[in-house]
């Protein structure tokens, strides 16, 4: 053991880190960890743009097979004659009745291979239900509209109506606003094509039933969700035929997760039979009941069971209640049932079991538990139909008919809550071992499991000192917190490399686990802190002088006066332990008629918060000492009754929930088993995730034989004591993380910690018993709370304060050198060569589109871009008939303001209102009859830094914009004795599909490096990534200043880069640097050109608790295979 303590402030994208003295408080590190936080948000993205490439992927393929099949039947072999002007949805209503050609056969066949439908809406419809959301109701309008017509009426019938079938818009008709979206069951579809092909069939007989089956295949065909990609042919890890020539029902089964004892076996669903008659049997166990034997005999337990079998309906109020009058008892007298958050009895009652009795077609009590067991684990892991049916068909071949499997389905549906919730931590053969002994022992799971030898088959690391941190963080589920442990988990072995075994580890948890929720969830706290003051101050103010303000003067020498009156606002101006009303001048004029008191004394709760602290009338405050309000107020003389108090507290709007639960604490706080869970409730977490990690720390620990004392403290308890050592925290730089660190270390040496026994024994009021010396010792309140956040050691507080200290705080960064991530902005740019500049020089366009010109936003942009230059248009140069004819005519007769119904003027579209009169705006023709216009083409910037994903037949160059940058490639030019930087991106990578691997060729490399400029002959320095530290000195002046890396930037202008600050998030605007560099920018950008006389540029390198290494040569050359 190395006599120090090690405080970790484990945040959502941080790790503050804290070393000190056991013995002296001496600082022996203090560092920030900082890393991106990995947030679910970050996949979401990338998620959503694959699944679009394989639908779009599918799509095509649907198109390809569908040109196959009119090949094979010698239906049509020459598609480049067929004509892409006809209406597949007048051809589609046309064939139901009528013959159609080959061409207009494949249009309509096309059409509907396109949009095929969605094939879920089938089983949806057959749960009914009432529908709700607005997009619900447009799909079940579509429903009722299936039961008279196809697919293909009703979207002919709404283009010939709104000139619009697909997405999802709103028209208005009556005055009444009606959504309509084109989506319809796949069923429908193919309902449809049948009907359609059946009446060719009638005209054309090359259309046999051979060419119809193979259509509907392609039509409706689609792999099962639960088998995944790839084939017997083409195996894939990620599907149900596995590269090691394995296979699996349903790909979803490999995230059960296997038995905490045998590590081969498959957890059990928690509806299976086994699981519950094991779990029931468990609560049986634990139970305390008024017998001789105090516990329930194999008998009793045997009946019990039976009769929660049999039961139509059983909560566990109303099975304590049978067990109690089996026994002959009350429940009174039954102990060691758990209770939920409300404090009301948790039992098993075979709830799974019971709801299957109620199938018609099944007699559940005649079939065997393997049968209810694998049905359970069927119904779990499968949510659609048709992997219900597949699973039994395939698990339980012959159990069951195809009425009986269809009601299974439908159970499924109806009762989903009983099987999310999933698996048990067991299989079903550890429960079948145990339970016979649950049967005849009155021993819970844990102590069986002691006494047959049965250990958990995880593997511990086999290293000696240092902790595997994936194997630790395997039961954390939550992405971000996960990410946070794994990267504390690190920082522990680091420092247990550098300093030895700790003789104590505290740990501080992140309140949220997302970064967005946590700094909502700060600014939320604040502004409602701050909303409550001012409302308390007002209503104060109010009453007192009829103003909004009460005067600065009434604050001097009345102590805690604020905090007093924001009490009496939030008790609604009463004494909570007399309900007497408390006047405004009373309680600003006598400063001693009036306490603040701790509802739960500081001695048990360490809670100094507001919630745990109440205004009250002194006297009342000295009746009630260091009791309970439920202990205290019947028998107080000046006191309201308990019940009356009861009755105000719970029904105060202005009270907060954990200030109502201190003050309804019914419980005898003299006891040491009550002593002990509030203060625990007050210092430990006991949330999840915290006692995930506390949990394996300790067995880590306890299993290397090092006795480390391993705790997880509340981060409220840290932030009291930061408040009462008058530490301010910033969160403008990154420094606070580490001092949150000392802070949690320090927490753990406070007097009254010593495992939660205090040394300082509550004998009467403002009297204590020291422990130590057995002297009475006389405390006022305010005295005490000065022992209990005394800071443990002398001058500590004033070192967290000092400028050297806050100097002495090193900061690590997680580094981005991952070169396999998102190349590009995901979106598809169209481009134009055009002369638009005064010079007419030949320029290529970026095109933008507005995209609706009826909406209001879309005509904002238009006329914004007209006003500016209405030769942007590409309209205006391609067809300036009828810009001039048709959309500045427009403009010039109907108008862009209206008034409202309020008489004020806004803004309005006068293509709508021309629409609204006339009907959709057309192209300039003689008739009038040209296509119709939605939306308008423009020039937009010229094409600057971009991916050319021009396909072959393209006449205009289509390309990817917004490149991501990857890495920086540092040289030294020895002629011109200045730096010059390369830069790559991850576009310039190369992907090789056999290895796996991505390189850079050398020609592809060295023509970057001449576009950038780098002098062939510089020497290679270093490479440079996101968040790569780096420390530039002027030589002339010996200025020094360490910055964070983020980017080469700038792509038209030479060796520029930009940088952020070492020690913050980003800089302040106009922050002066290094003279050479002046100052940043406005908006607190730093673009800097490093391309400079007399700088040295080092790259510093940082373990993970901050320690630098300088490097200012990293090999000979860069490296291009990864």
């Amino acid at each position: 053991m190395n006599g120090l303590v090690l405080g970790l402030d484990i945040g959502i994208a941080s790790v503050g880190v804290g070393i000190l003295k056991k013995d002296t408080g001496e600082i022996v590190h203090a560092s920030s960890r900082l890393f991106p936080a990995a947030t679910a948000d970050n996949n979401v993205e990338r998620r959503s743009n694959r699944q679009a490439r394989r639908l779009h992927r599918r799509k095509k393929h649907r198109g390809v097979r569908l040109q196959d099949l009119f090949e094979d039947y010698g239906l049509l072999t020459d598609f480049s004659k067929v004509s892409i002007n006809l209406n597949p949805y007048k051809l589609r209503v046309h064939g139901l009745d009528n013959p159609l050609t080959n061409e207009e056969l494949f249009i309509s066949l096309k059409n509907m291979v396109k949009r095929r439908g969605i094939s879920y809406l089938d089983d949806a419809s057959e749960d009914g239900g009432v529908v709700s959301s607005e997009y619900g109701k447009a799909v079940e309008e579509n429903r009722k509209l299936l039961a008279e017509q196809t697919p293909g009426q009703i979207q002919l019938d709404r283009f010939e109506r709104y000139g619009q079938v697909r997405g999802d818009f709103t028209v208005v008709e009556n005055g009444e606003k009606r959504r309509l979206i084109n989506v319809f069951s796949t069923s429908a579809y193919r309902k449809e094509a049948e009907r359609i092909l059946r009446k060719q069939q009638e005209f054309n007989n090359q259309i046999t039933d051979d060419f119809i089956d193979d259509y509907l295949t392609i039509l409706t065909g689609k792999r099962k969700y639960y088998h995944g990609p790839g084939s017997a042919k083409s195996r894939t890890d990620y599907g149900r035929f596995k590269t090691d020539g394995s296979e699996t029902d349903n790909i979803f089964g490999i995230l059960i997760g296997k038995c905490t004892f045998y590590p081969d076996e498959y957890r059990a669903s928690k509806a299976s039979y086994t699981a519950q008659e094991f779990n029931l049997l468990n609560d049986l166990n634990n139970l305390t009941v008024p017998t001789e034997t105090k516990k329930l005999s194999e008998e009793q337990k045997k009946i019990i069971i039976e009769y929660a079998k049999s039961a139509k309906t059983l909560g566990a109020s109303t099975l304590l209640k049978y067990i109690a009058k089996m026994v002959e008892g009350s429940i009174d007298q039954i102990r060691g049932y758990r209770i939920d958050v409300n404090n009301k009895p948790e039992m098993h009652t075979f709830e799974a079991y019971r709801k299957m009795q109620t199938l018609e077609t099944i007699s559940v009590g005649d079939l065997s538990i393997e049968v209810l067991d694998e049905l359970a684990h069927i119904l779990t892991l499968n949510t659609d139909r048709e992997g219900i049916e597949d699973a039994i068909n395939t698990r339980l071949i012959n159990s069951f008919s195809q009425e009986q499997v269809l009601e299974l389905v439908q159970f499924r549906k109806n009762n989903s809550s009983l099987f999310s919730k999933g698996w048990h931590n067991f299989s079903l053969k550890l429960m079948r071992e145990l339970i016979p002994e649950l049967y005849e022992t009155s021993e819970e799971q844990m102590t069986i499991l002691t006494r047959l030898g049965k250990q958990k088959s995880k593997e511990t690391s086999k290293r000696t000192k240092y902790i595997d941190e994936k194997e630790l963080t395997e039961e954390i589920y939550n992405p971000v917190v996960a990410k946070s442990v794994r990267q504390a988990i690190k920082i522990i072995n680091e420092a247990t490399k550098k300093h030895g075994i700790f003789d104590n580890i505290i740990i501080e948890m992140a309140r949220e686990s997302n970064e967005e929720d946590a700094k909502k969830d700060h600014i939320k706290r604040q502004k409602a802190n701050q909303d409550e003051k001012n409302a308390a101050i007002e209503k104060a103010a109010l009453q007192y002088n009829g103003k909004k303000e009460l005067p600065d003067s009434i604050f001097h020498g009345h102590k805690e006066l604020s905090i007093k009156i924001r009490l009496w606002h939030q008790q609604g101006e009463k004494c909570l332990y007399t309900g007497k009303n408390i006047p405004i001048s009373d309680l600003i004029q006598n400063q001693y008629k009036y306490e603040i008191d701790h509802i739960l004394p500081l001695s048990l709760s360490f809670d100094d918060s507001l919630p745990n602290k109440v205004l009250v009338l002194a006297t009342a405050n000295q009746e009630k000492g260091q009791r309970t309000p439920f202990q205290a107020l019947d028998s107080m003389d000046d006191a309201w009754s308990y019940r009356e108090f009861k009755s105000y507290v719970k029904d105060s709007k202005l009270l907060g929930n954990k200030k109502k639960d201190y003050l309804l604490t019914e419980e005898d706080i003299s006891k040491i088993e009550v002593k002990q869970k509030f203060i625990e409730r007050n210092l430990v977490d006991t949330r999840y995730s915290s006692r995930v990690v506390l949990n394996a720390l300790q067995d880590f620990y306890k299993t290397h034989k090092f006795d480390t004392t391993i705790s997880v403290v509340r981060g409220q308890f840290t932030s009291q004591l930061r408040r009462k050592w008058n530490l301010e925290k910033s969160r403008d730089t990154y420094h606070h993380h580490a001092v949150d660190a000392l802070i949690i270390a320090a927490s753990s040496q406070l007097r009254l910690w010593e495992k939660q026994n205090n040394s300082l024994i509550s004998y009467k009021k403002n009297q204590f018993v020291d422990s130590e010396t057995g002297e009475i010792v006389s405390l006022s309140n305010d005295e005490y709370k000065k022992l209990v956040f005394k800071a443990p050691y002398d001058h500590f507080v004033d070192t967290l304060k000092s400028k050297n200290f806050e100097d002495s705080i090193l900061f690590s960064y997680q580094v981005d050198s991952k070169y396999n991530r998102k190349i590009s902005d995901a979106t598809i740019y169209a481009t134009r060569k055009a002369k638009l500049d005064k010079d007419k020089s030949d320029e290529t366009y970026v095109l933008g589109k507005i995209k609706d010109i009826y909406s209001q936003p879309g005509y904002d942009t238009f006329i914004k871009i007209y006003n500016k230059d209405k030769t942007k248009f590409l309209m205006y140069h391609k067809d300036p008939q009828t810009f001039e004819k048709v959309i500045e005519e427009i403009l010039r007769t109907y108008p862009s303001k209206e008034l409202n119904d309020k008489n004020k003027e806004v803004s309005c579209n006068p293509f709508e209102k021309f629409r609204q009169e006339n009907g959709p705006i057309r192209k300039f023709s003689k008739k009038g009859n040209g296509p119709e216009i939605k939306s308008l083409k423009y020039y937009d910037n010229k094409l600057g830094n971009y991916i050319d994903i021009t396909p072959d037949d393209s006449a205009n160059q289509v390309v990817l914009q917004s490149i991501a940058p990857w890495r920086t490639d540092v040289y030294f030019n020895h002629k011109t004795e200045k730096y010059e930087l390369l830069g790559l991106k991850y576009a310039d990578l190369k992907f090789e599909k056999g290895s796996g691997d991505y390189s850079i060729s050398i020609e592809k490399y060295l023509s970057i490096k001449e576009r950038e400029g780098v002098d062939s002959q510089a020497e290679f320095k270093f490479t440079l990534h996101k968040n790569d530290l780096i420390l530039i000195k002027d030589n002339q002046t010996n200025e020094k200043q360490f910055f964070r890396f983020l980017s080469r930037t700038m792509p038209n202008v030479k060796h520029y880069v930009e940088l952020k600050p070492y020690d913050k998030a980003k800089f302040d605007g106009e922050q002066p640097l290094i003279s050479l560099f002046g100052k940043v920018a406005k908006g607190g950008q730093c673009l800097k050109g490093l391309n400079k006389s007399n700088i040295s540029i080092f790259k510093v390198k940082t373990d993970i608790l901050g320690k630098k290494h300088f490097i200012k040569k990293e090999g000979d050359e860069p490296k291009l295979k990864f």
